[in-house]
């Protein structure tokens, strides 16, 4: 609006434009009276515009205050997540721990399964060959069923030792599952804590240590105040452009009545104009001072100017709150946005905590299964060494076997060797009892008519016969060594040097 004049009357009126515009300029004759009255309610109109101002004064109070709200928020947020991460850290290495417990336990339990296999086939060896080594009918009554070596030992405590591996494998599993569930949950509990955290920046991230540097709360801020500042101009311009009007109005015959006619019959549809307490009856030309001439020819021009303006700066305050209620909700939605990040931040916080209640529980179940795990192995490895134990009792056993058929075989030479030598003496023996009764059937035919018979009652008994036994009423059947096939005792005898070089 245009400058005001030097006159005293003039001095409060200043312009909504920034310098006069003489294409508007006119005398005080072309403003009408009924120009002046419109002018005055337009502007009384225009002031309604203090709620614009109001609220735009909301709007950068409001700001202001959530400016210090995010600040808070981020502190908070920031705080949080970095004490979050680092708690996260310290799980992860719980749970890399744990998972070394769990998989050397894995290891070692393939290991005792891959040794505990070995040993059981090898002891399903010894006992096949057992079972396929069907012993020789020489050694058996004659009316018996062939028979293995096998059917000569109990089974019962093989089967008994294997009953007591499966139960400790049985044992090993049903650990091995308390503490996989173990930890699944303990799984569980660290994937949630990362889901309830990846939809924020990770903590010691650029973004999240330049939140406040990026938030746009600070250029928005400024920029609200700014309008703020130019609306509270424009608003004080349009109050004096009304004083101007109401000014004009005082010093113009007959004004006050007109303008109280125009409130008062306003067109339909129109925006209702009150004036009360703006002007009274006293306001009339006689009771105020009087002006020049030529001051209200100035007054008038400037008063025609302004009111020219007026719908623009009311526009443009429009225009100014629309645009700071966008940054205003542009401010809230990124203040919701980090009370948003701060909740889940929280919740996240909130599990951690539940996780370090629970944590204990998981270093338990590991150090439980570690010790079970020990105890169960410790036990295992006396049973594979009774596993060993029976397999290398069948081996000795299957071994004895070759060892009894070579010594039948010795035993039935030396039977024999008995029985050549008793063969040749019985056949010197017998030429001595014919020679002896030659002698003696000699002697009886020589001198037995001479000699009285009760002189010597044997003198004609005939020769001792001669006989060999076994000693001490041994029973000959018990003492019978069998005769073995020469190829059996040969296969027997090949294995037996066979062991006792692998023995060397």
């Amino acid at each position: 609006m245009s400058s005001p004049s030097a006159n005293p009357v003039i001095n409060s009126q200043t312009s909504l434009s920034p310098s006069n515009s003489q294409s508007h300029s006119m005398s005080h004759q072309d403003v009408s009276l009924q120009t002046l009255v419109q002018h005055l309610l337009a502007s009384k109109r225009s002031l309604s515009s203090i709620n614009t101002v109001w609220r735009a004064n909301e709007i950068v109070t409001s700001a202001r205050a959530t400016l210090e709200e995010s600040a808070i928020l981020t502190a908070r947020t920031e705080f949080l997540r970095s004490g979050i991460s680092e708690q996260v850290k310290i799980l992860r290495k719980v749970r890399g721990g744990v998972e070394s417990v769990y998989k050397d336990g894995q290891r070692e339990f393939k290991d005792v399964i891959r040794t505990l296999d070995h040993a059981n086939s090898k002891l399903e060896s010894t006992m096949e060959t057992l079972r396929s080594t069907m012993v020789e009918s020489a050694f058996r009554p004659i009316d018996e069923e062939p028979r293995s070596l096998l059917d000569f030992v109990d089974e019962q405590g093989v089967e008994t030792m294997r009953d007591a591996l499966k139960e400790s494998i049985r044992e090993t599993k049903e650990a091995q599952t308390e503490f996989d569930s173990s930890i699944l949950s303990f799984d569980d509990d660290l994937r949630a804590l990362r889901t309830s955290m990846s939809s924020s920046p990770k903590p010691g991230s650029s973004q999240s240590h330049n939140d406040l540097l990026s938030s746009p709360i600070p250029e928005h801020l400024h920029t609200l105040e700014s309008h703020a500042q130019e609306m509270a101009h424009l608003l004080e311009s349009l109050v004096k452009h009304f004083d101007l009007c109401v000014n004009a109005i005082r010093h113009t015959e007959g004004g006050y009545a007109a303008v109280q006619k125009a409130a008062s019959s306003q067109p339909p549809g129109a925006e209702a104009v009150s004036v009360s307490g703006v002007m009274n009856a006293e306001n009339d030309p006689v009771h105020e001072e009087a002006v020049s001439e030529e001051e209200r020819k100035e007054m008038l021009e400037v008063l025609e100017t302004d009111a020219a303006q007026v719908e623009d700066v009311v526009g443009e305050l429009r225009d100014f709150l629309t645009e700071m209620e966008a940054k205003h909700d542009i401010i809230l939605d990124h203040v919701s946005s980090l009370t948003t990040k701060y909740t889940e931040t929280r919740n996240a916080y909130d599990i951690l905590e539940g996780i370090g209640a629970r944590l204990s529980g998981y270093m338990i179940a590991s150090q439980d299964f570690r010790i079970r795990w020990e105890e169960t192995k410790l036990q295992i490895h006396e049973q594979l060494s009774d596993l060993e134990s029976m397999r290398l009792f069948y081996e000795n056993y299957h071994a004895s076997y070759d060892g009894l058929i070579v010594e039948v075989y010795r035993r039935k030479q030396c039977d024999e060797k008995v029985k050549n030598i008793i063969k040749k003496a019985m056949e010197q023996i017998d030429k001595v009892y014919e020679a002896d009764m030659k002698e003696r059937e000699g002697f009886r035919l020589d001198v037995g008519d001479f000699l009285p018979v009760d002189l010597f009652p044997g003198v004609n008994t005939p020769a001792p016969k001669w006989d060999f036994m076994l000693a001490d009423g041994q029973d000959d059947m018990v003492g019978h060594v069998p005769k073995l096939d020469r190829a059996v005792v040969e296969a027997a005898g090949r294995r037996e040097r066979e062991r006792r070089r692998n023995d060397r």
